[in-house]
């Protein structure tokens, strides 16, 4: 019974304990919440709410005073010229607004069957897809790649705010769209939806595309037909099925499953709909003017609109997906504001020069006419290009994209074409001059090489200066050149003057050096490039736009936010434009007979790619740059005909009637330019001043760059390495000291850290391994220490041997050079005998080898000789007399000092 209460006591006790730590706990938990709701209402206060209120005074702001039904009526957006006078229009008349019930159902149900489910029920938002999209948010680690958009928001987005994929415009278009909500009906928005969206080939709004595609008018459009429409709308560029027909249909069919889930449509609806072919009519309505300056015009102010709206333009790109998804933002961007300006409501004002234009249509159309061949889509097969560059302005004055006026396609700026030797100026020589690795009387081996190129007909001229390879335009030379500056370098300077088509598989390929590109480089980048040179190494960003002025917003582009980029120094533009001169001037130029008139200074080069299938001529003056590419739209190798012949005549004949009138104009020598002998090769050229120093500090980049590359190598092994046996202790000891010696060398401090600590942290893993084994490491140490000495007395005991073997040669040698000068003797002189002891001195000194015998009897029958010769009187007196003259007395006895000592050799005694 006692034991029992005693029991009872304790869990008493226990039960008091427990209610204690409970109570403990469910007070430190209400004061963590309440701690936590506090903290999250001072956060909202001071953080959030002022964020929220300025964005809702954004969405006020816009929506204030505006009718949303105005904002898709604009003013036709009409281009200029240089001289103020219109260009054209874009977008003349043909958008039509269509009412919500000229509006076919199918095209509406299709439109919420894909893109929003939830569109008659929600009040702008749908929580639950932008939860979504959050989610993908965080799964994709802050990047937006799904917007959890509504119709209502994509209206918000089509009207009011740019496609920029940020938060802050996330959150104005959720709020917008709630208030949208508000002002109109779903009819309205869905109504407003139609009207506003891109169907691609020019069609904005659904009527337009509607007459495009089907040739009938929204209201009619058939299932199959307003899930095509829907699908468009999504990403234009990708699903318009003009070119892009297979992924038209696939979207189509999409659409149509999605209709077909909602209900919009039955199963045999469906089955029947995704059988049906698509049947595109194309029906181009007239209206917008896109010649070869309006197009190009509208191209330059869709690109201008994205960089006053901080595009991030990108020209080079490591890897194929990182180029792949820059093309989609970019496409996205590029689509966004090309709608924009041919919406309407927009005045682009130019430095397109309509005479200048005419001049280079005329001369381009005239130096071609003999080439009338029409291909099956009744284009003339052999086409041509150009592109001229006012050079005191920067701005492009003309652009022709082909012959005549009809065909519309604008190969200045669309068509990718290979370069041939026409880039080896901007992408060999000038980076080569800069860089300091090269200058104009640097001498190369031009010759044919395994896996090199070859020159034109095959022909190699040895040891030539990089001018002379220039003019010659010779192959080997440039791809020597690129590869010794390093192709990325070159890249590097076309990246800066904005060249666009640059493959990834670009980055490694030395075939770039002679124009070998993946995809080709375009017309207008080539002029811009020749451009740069023209104007001392400064690349300018200006293309054909002023300015551009909004009905709404007045200027929204002009030339003040545009900046230049100095590409080369200044004195690598004059030698190289100066090299350049020699492609016309000299005897061996390429361009030879291409001079201007009246002795204007002017520079160029030549391009012929492969099988001449892309041919070009790129020239400038003070006063103007321009480059001719002449080929056909599909290549095709074009016999006898050069970059010199049709191109380089194009391109004369333009500047020729340009320059009529204007003084010539030479490039001044900069200061930091002068006239000196080549260090290597003594031939005297224009170098740079700071040339030689460049190339030095230069080498030191590219020498630590590849330091840097083998050190992140070394890196690796060493942080993958593991100790399983003892021999890996010593491997892992050898690579830190390598990667270690290699650090210390290295001038990035930043990266010299990283990778010390990177090296530090791993070793001292290794540290605690070779601590456990210690006794085994240093018994391993003595061992080799043991078999090192070991090797070394093997090495000195071979080391003395070969010496010695080395002194008994030299010593035979000595000996053999003294018996052959006795055996070369014809007389005796007071010298002979001081000869016959020297040598058997030096015999002497081969006593106990192996051929003495051998070596005291020739020098036996040679003292023998010596001795039986006469003197050098006597032979006076032979030459005189002859033998039979009475003082001539022969060979007799006794002319031998000694008899022959068996031991000691000819006439020695012991």
């Amino acid at each position: 019974m006692g034991r029992e209460i005693r029991e009872g006591e304790r869990g008493h006790k226990r039960g008091k304990k427990k209610s204690s730590a409970f109570r403990f706990i469910r007070r430190l938990f209400l004061g963590s919440v309440l701690f936590l709701f506090v903290l999250s209402v001072l956060g909202y206060v001071i953080f959030i709410r002022p964020e929220v209120n300025r964005l809702r005074g954004i969405a006020y702001d816009k929506l204030a005073g505006s009718n949303l039904k105005d904002l898709t009526k604009r003013a036709d957006t009409v281009v200029f010229d240089t001289d103020g006078q219109q260009l054209g229009t874009i977008n003349a008349g043909h958008f039509v607004y269509d009412k919500i019930e000229d509006i076919s159902p199918n095209l509406q149900n299709a439109y919420i069957a894909q893109e929003d489910r939830n569109f008659k029920t929600h009040h702008g938002v749908d929580y639950k897809a932008t939860l979504r999209a959050v989610f993908q948010l965080v799964k994709n680690r802050g990047r937006i790649t799904q917007g959890g958009s509504t119709i209502t928001q994509q209206v918000v987005k089509n009207t009011y705010l740019s496609q920029e994929k940020t938060f802050t415009r996330k959150i104005v278009e959720i709020m917008l769209a709630q208030e949208l909500e508000k002002m109109y009906s779903k009819a309205d928005i869905m109504e407003i939806y139609c009207n506003t969206n891109f169907y691609g080939n020019n069609c904005y709004g659904v009527e337009a595309a509607s007459q495009y595609y089907f040739e009938k008018p929204a209201k009619d459009l058939t299932v199959e037909e307003a899930a095509m429409l829907a699908g468009i709308s999504n990403a234009p560029s990708r699903y318009e099925p003009v070119r892009h027909p297979d992924l038209a249909l696939k979207k189509r069919n999409q659409v149509l499953k999605s209709m077909e889930t909602v209900g919009y449509i039955t199963e045999a609806e469906y089955e029947e709909a995704i059988g049906k072919p698509l049947q595109i009519s194309q029906n181009v309505q007239k209206g917008t003017d896109e010649d070869y300056m309006n197009s190009y015009a509208l191209y330059a102010a869709t690109i201008r609109m994205m960089e006053v709206n901080k595009f991030p333009f990108t020209y080079h790109f490591e890897t194929q997906a990182d180029k792949e998804a820059y093309q989609d933002q970019y496409e996205e961007q590029y689509n966004f504001y090309n709608r924009e300006l041919r919406a309407g409501g927009y005045k682009i004002y130019t430095s397109l020069d309509p005479k200048i234009q005419n001049i280079l249509q005329e001369t381009l159309d005239k130096g071609l006419s003999k080439f009338q061949e029409v291909q099956e889509n009744g284009k003339l097969s052999m086409q041509g290009a150009g592109v001229i560059i006012d050079n005191k302005t920067g701005y492009v004055v003309a652009t022709v994209g082909g012959r005549g006026t009809e065909d519309k396609y604008n190969r200045a700026y669309l068509s990718y074409r290979q370069p041939g030797s026409a880039i080896k100026p901007l992408l060999d020589y000038a980076p080569a001059l800069d860089l300091g690795e090269y200058n104009a009387a640097s001498v190369i081996d031009d010759h044919k090489f395994e896996n090199g190129p070859s020159n034109s007909g095959d022909n190699y001229y040895g040891a030539v200066t990089m001018r002379e390879a220039a003019n010659r335009s010779l192959n080997t030379v440039a791809w020597q050149i690129l590869d010794g500056i390093g192709i990325q370098n070159g890249l590097d300077y076309l990246e800066k003057m904005h060249f666009s088509g640059i493959s990834v598989k670009d980055n490694d390929a030395l075939a770039v050096s002679i124009g070998g590109f993946t995809n080709g480089l375009r017309v207008v980048d080539m002029a811009k490039g020749y451009s740069t040179l023209a104007n001392g190494g400064v690349y300018s960003n200006k293309t054909c736009i002023l300015k551009i002025e909004s009905d709404k917003d007045g200027v929204v582009a002009d030339e003040k936010t545009i900046q230049n980029t100095q590409v080369f120094r200044e004195d690598t533009a004059f030698i190289m434009t100066d090299i350049l001169k020699g492609t016309m001037n000299t005897e061996y130029g390429t361009g030879r007979g291409l001079q201007l008139k009246n002795k204007m200074p002017a520079a160029g080069k030549t391009g012929t790619s492969n099988g001449s299938k892309d041919t070009w001529f790129c020239g400038y003056t003070k006063y103007y740059s321009a480059a001719i590419w002449v080929g056909h739209d599909m290549p095709v190798e074009m016999p006898g005909i050069y970059g010199a012949t049709y191109a380089g005549k194009i391109w004369k004949n333009t500047m020729d009637i340009l320059h009529e009138g204007l003084e010539p104009e030479d490039w001044e020598v900069p200061d930091t330019v002068v006239k000196e002998a080549d260090e290597k090769s003594g031939i005297t050229d224009y170098v740079s001043k700071t040339a030689k120093q460049r190339g030095e500090e230069n080498r030191k980049k590219k020498a630590e760059k590849e330091t840097k590359a083998q050190i992140e190598k070394d890196i690796k092994t060493y942080e993958a390495m593991k100790i399983q046996k003892l021999e890996d202790v010593f491997t892992a000891r050898t690579l830190f000291g390598k990667i270690r010696d290699s650090l210390n060398d290295i001038t990035d401090e930043k990266f010299k850290k990283e990778y010390q600590e990177r090296l530090f942290t791993k070793q001292k893993e290794f540290l605690v391994i070779e601590d456990k084994w210690k006794d085994e490491i240093d018994a391993y140490i003595a061992k080799k220490e043991e078999e090192s000495r070991v090797q070394e007395s093997i090495a000195e005991s071979k080391a003395k041997e070969a010496e010695e073997k080395a002194q008994k040669n030299a010593k035979r040698e000595s000996f053999l050079s003294a018996l052959t000068g006795l055996q070369s003797l014809e007389y005796r002189d007071g010298d002979t005998e001081a000869l016959i002891n020297d040598a058997i001195e030096r015999l002497q000194e081969l006593n106990g080898s192996e051929d003495y015998y051998s070596l005291s009897q020739q020098l036996d029958a040679a003292i023998r000789r010596v001795r039986s010769l006469p003197k050098k009187e006597e032979e006076t007196l032979e030459s005189k007399s002859g033998e039979g003259s009475p003082f001539y007395s022969g060979p007799g006895p006794g002319n031998y000092l000694g008899e022959r000592d068996s031991n000691n050799g000819p006439g020695v005694s012991p």
